[in-house]
This record gives C-alpha cells, structure tokens and sequence, in this order.
C-alpha cells in the first residue's frame, strides 16, 4: 500500500502530528514508533520523554514564540480529552519565583505581565510575604518575588497526551505501526521507501520525521545529514508523599524556582498521582548546554549507546544528593515516604529554539525541543500536519525562520 503521509516518531510531537493530519479528509496515513515499555533495557533502542504523568505546560514563557505555541496548544486540549476520553491537562497555575536582579527571573515576569495583559488574564504579583501566606508549606528565599497566573497554566499528563492522539488517529484511520524505523530512503519514482527493524517496508508519497533524541542516530535525512542537535541527559526525583502531606500541598502550582542569584533554577510539579497508585512532587534542574565546566546533574551524550545507558540507569548519586537537599531546603516540615530517580534525553539546538521545516520537497522534519516540547507539542504537531499537506509552511501566528531546520555541517564547517 502506499500512504500519502508516513509520520516517523510516536512521541509527543509525532503523534500529535499523526493526530492532526487524521482529521483530514482523503489521506492514506501511518505512524510509525514503538509504543512505551513495560520496562527500561537495553534490549530496547528507542525511549521517549512522554514517559510521564506530569510536565509544566505554561504559557509564561521567556520566549514569545513558547508563549504563542504553549497558548494554541492549551486551547487545544479540551477537544482532544472530549474525542479520547482521557485527562491531559490540569490547571493548577504557575509561579515564577526568585531574586530581585535575576536575569532569568526578570525575563519571566516582564513577558508573563506582557502577554496576561495582551490576553486580559490575571497575573498577581508576589513578595515573599505572599508567598509564604499562599504556600505555608513553602520556605522561600530571603527577599524573593515573582509571578502567578493560572488560567492555561499548571501541568499535563504528556503520557496521556500521546496516548490520546495515538486513540484518535488510530480510530480515524491512521495505520500504526509498533517498530523501530531504521531507513528512509527516496526512490526512483520520487516516493519514500521506510526500512523497518524487521526488515519490512513502507512506501509513501510524504514524510515527517519526528524522532527527537533519536533523529541522527538512524539514516533518516537525505544526503544523511545531521541536524544541530546535543544531546543531553536529564534527571528529575519523585519524591512519594503521604495522604497527610497530599492534603496540605493540594493547593500547590507548578513552579519555577530560583533561590539564588549565581544558581540554576529548578521547576516543580505538585503532587500527581501515578499509574502505580503513589502520589509523586516532581523535581527537575535547568539545562546547561555546555557540561565542560559544571558541577554535572546531567551528561553530554553522544552516541546511541550512551543515550540507551542514560535511560536504563538505576541510580545517579550526585542528582539525587542535590534535589534532596533542595526538597529539604523548600519543604522542611514535609517527611517524604521515599524517592525515585528517572531519565531522559533532551534534544538541544543552537539556536534555543525548536527546528520545524522541510529539509527537501514532501519530507519535513521536527525536532529540537530542548525540554520543552511537552507544553506545545500538540501545535508543533498541528504546524507539522498542515504544513506537510499543504508542501509548504502553514501558520500564520508563526514566522519560519524562527524554526529553519539547521544541520551540523553548517554551524560547524
């Protein structure tokens, strides 16, 4: 059969693509990823970020382009939890907190009043004494202040979101298939013959390639290329809390964090139930690009191997020494019942910035979302639809060469 799409990628931004394109009329299309494992090994080769129940979406951003794709996604939510049946987003709000002077946090507030004042929404501004009456649990920095909105923020379940585009293409026709894709090669008669693991193909007229972390680590590109992507892996700590501590945080936003003028910030997630039946708070770290010189919460990963190894460890001991000297510094008077460390590998470019675009005619690429593509993966997936069917690009709200694909070769020739 041949396929007028194939969606390469079941991810957060291939299926939401998959999802997109299957409410279109007169489209023969396929998906093509693993779904998520039982368990990590290293039998496996292919991870996902989505593996999750919850991530800061937001649309206080220091970046207007988030701003506008955080903002069409959330809108978007609704409907998709209507057509799945299943709960992505809940809005609990978002804080921005930190130092008087911090770069960082200056840039948060000056863009959060910005665009809630575009959007008529409430953003209300918070010195220390506010935030130690809203959040009693809390023990701030001396002299901090920041930000809180919450309509269209708080967090989604991103496994949940990708599970319900994956229910709504499937059912409105899009072939799944549940296999490495390890080739793409373009034919004589200009269409594209997708190698699977097992060794069968798939032949289509269009691509979309949306693999993240894994894009250069298969012969995907033409000319086999490789896109400005670094690699790097994250950790967060789950920090499994009790019925008496669930209670008195029920309350809590997601939050971003900034104790200290020369420190990293850390994002918060409040208590979210897991599929496990334990109530987790969620700890990240912000991302440092360049490791050379960094106390390391992460590490720089270069090959595939390294990026299957990241995945599948059990323990790392600096990370989980450092987010339990922070969640003791924030939450003094909450006793956790344990900890769970877990692993993912971000996809970074140079430019900051996500990189969406054609890389030759009928084959367009998403990639890049530098730990952010969980809030706004479902519009990226929306531009990526519409574009491809389209053979150029589609949205208006958004300018192209903000997200031009870029290659390795150019920045580094």
């Amino acid at each position: 059969m041949m396929y007028d799409v194939c969606v390469v990628g079941a991810g957060t931004m291939g299926s939401s693509t998959a999802y997109h394109l299957s409410k279109k009329e007169n489209l023969n299309v396929c998906l093509v990823g693993p779904g998520e494992p039982e368990r990590k090994t290293l039998e496996r080769e292919v991870f996902g970020c989505h593996y999750d129940e919850g991530r800061i979406t937001r649309i206080i951003s220091e970046v207007e382009t988030e701003q506008i794709l955080a903002y069409q996604g959330t809108l978007s939510y609704p409907e998709l939890e209507r057509e799945s049946g299943l709960k992505i987003f809940t809005e609990v709000g978002m804080a921005i907190i930190g130092q008087p002077g911090d770069e960082i946090v200056e840039g948060y507030v000056t863009t959060a009043d910005k665009f809630c004042n575009t959007k008529g929404l409430l953003c209300e501004k918070l010195d220390e004494m506010d935030i130690r009456n809203r959040w009693s649990y809390f023990l701030p920095s001396t002299n901090c202040y920041g930000r809180f909105s919450k309509k269209y923020n708080g967090y989604i379940s991103v496994r949940n979101l990708v599970k319900a585009c994956q229910i709504v293409a499937e059912r409105n026709g899009v072939k799944r298939f549940r296999k490495v894709a390890k080739d793409i090669v373009r034919e004589s008669d200009g269409f594209y013959k997708i190698v699977l693991e097992s060794g069968n193909t798939i032949s289509s007229k269009k691509i979309v390639v949306a693999c993240g972390s894994f894009t250069n680590f298969y012969n995907f590109l033409p000319g086999r290329r490789q896109l400005d992507l670094q690699l790097i892996g994250h950790t967060v700590l789950k920090f499994e809390l009790g019925e008496e501590a669930v209670k008195k945080m029920s309350e809590m936003p997601s939050m971003i964090y900034k104790p200290k003028l020369d420190a990293g910030y850390v994002y918060i997630l409040p208590p979210i139930k897991y599929p496990n039946g334990k109530t987790y708070l969620k700890i990240g770290h912000s991302v440092h690009p360049n490791f050379e010189d960094k106390e390391e919460l992460g590490k720089l990963l270069e090959t595939l191997s390294d990026v299957q190894k990241w995945y599948c460890q059990e323990d790392y001991p600096k990370a989980r020494n450092f987010f339990k000297t922070i969640f003791k510094t924030m939450y003094p008077d909450i006793k956790p019942l344990g900890e769970e460390l877990d692993f993912c590998a971000m996809a970074l470019t140079t430019s900051g910035k996500q990189l969406i675009g054609f890389v030759e005619e009928n084959f367009l690429v998403a990639a890049g979302g530098n730990g952010k593509s969980a809030k706004f993966g479902l519009q990226i997936g929306k531009i990526c639809a519409d574009s491809i069917v389209k053979g150029e690009w589609d949205c208006d709200l958004l300018n192209p060469e903000d997200f031009r694909v870029r290659f390795k070769d150019e920045l580094y020739a």
